[in-house]
């Protein structure tokens, strides 16, 4: 990423957390307050709402106009983590204790309720005329009815058998796709943009959702995703992932057996030799490069999208590209 570029994402995201800290005070809401805080200190780098502000600066708005919106997807991205932590049985979060072990289950799931609570009254209370709020709160529940759909199927995904990667890649567009550039979509209603600038940030959506989620699922087996360390938390809660169904297609017998048995354990009967195994058939079946290589072409079609933007500032958007796609962690 250009210095450039890097810089003001960085600007953006103090400016989002200053705003945050007012929607979301640190003490004062008995039970919701605090929980929700020792999340957001966790960490995160405040990407998607800096790239919310950034898409609208180059598009020629004015980025104070897409302040709350901005917010409003970290917000959204928040409560999102909160909830999926459960459903994953995570106990570890950017390093850090999740809610749900801190507080209890009760607690993470109403504080996740309480933050999608705060999303739409942040997103409403955009400085914009009444028609473009409207296309913002459209464009959130759209996503976040999406995104939820996504989620679904890859929660009843796990240990399924048959399980082709075109099933994957149908979940990781619902799952990942809208809600990876919602952002940069609201950023450009914030700027005025019309329908063929947003369609393009949409399409630039289903092809980096799916990459992005790939390297997720690579990170996985490689740097733990923040989480203590831990190597393979997608095996242990058996996430049907491209790997999976890469190496299910490849494999036969009792190794395909087994695979399956794996993926179908409770995370608490997983164990290390498991893990260790799994990674080692993805290795041996091809699925580690398999994956790569359609990650890669995903890429390529991505970049594509970006040059057919009526913008002149390309650049700008292959350098948000090949950041969101080329992280690592």
């Amino acid at each position: 990423m250009s210095a450039e570029v890097e810089a003001a994402l960085k600007r953006h995201a103090g400016a989002v957390d200053a705003l945050i800290s007012q929607i979301v005070p640190p003490a004062g809401i008995p039970h919701l307050s605090e929980p929700v805080r020792h999340h957001l200190a966790t960490g995160g780098k405040r990407i998607r709402p800096a790239l919310c502000l950034l898409t609208c600066e180059s598009l020629g708005g004015d980025p104070a106009k897409a302040m709350n919106f901005a917010v409003a997807v970290e917000l959204l991205h928040n409560m999102f983590l909160l909830h999926d932590d459960i459903e994953d049985g995570d106990t570890v979060r950017r390093d850090a204790p999740t809610v749900w072990v801190k507080y209890g289950i009760p607690n993470a799931i109403n504080a996740g309720d309480w933050l999608l609570g705060r999303t739409y009254a942040c997103a409403a209370a955009s400085p914009l005329p009444d028609a473009a709020r409207l296309e913002l709160l459209e464009i959130l529940t759209e996503t976040y009815e999406t995104t939820c759909r996504g989620q679904a199927l890859d929660i009843n995904s796990r240990g399924s058998d048959p399980y082709a990667v075109e099933d994957y890649i149908e979940m990781a567009r619902l799952k990942t796709g809208r809600y990876l550039v919602l952002g940069m979509v609201g950023g450009a209603v914030a700027a005025g943009c019309g329908r063929t600038v947003k369609d393009a940030l949409w399409e630039l959506g289903e092809n980096m959702g799916p990459a992005f989620q790939i390297q997720d699922d690579v990170i996985d087996l490689t740097l733990g995703k923040g989480r203590g360390g831990v190597l393979g938390s997608d095996i242990r809660e058996g996430k049907a992932s491209i790997l999976y169904a890469f190496a299910l297609s490849k494999a036969a017998g009792e190794e395909r057996e087994r695979l399956i048995s794996i993926m179908r354990r409770a995370r608490e009967e997983t164990s290390d030799d498991d893990v260790r195994w799994t990674i080692d058939l993805y290795g041996r079946t091809g699925a580690l490069d398999f994956a790569s290589g359609f990650a890669d072409n995903l890429v390529r079609q991505a970049f594509e999208t970006i040059e057919r933007l009526p913008v002149d500032n390309k650049e700008m958007f292959r350098q948000i590209a090949r950041y969101m796609i080329g992280r690592k962690k």
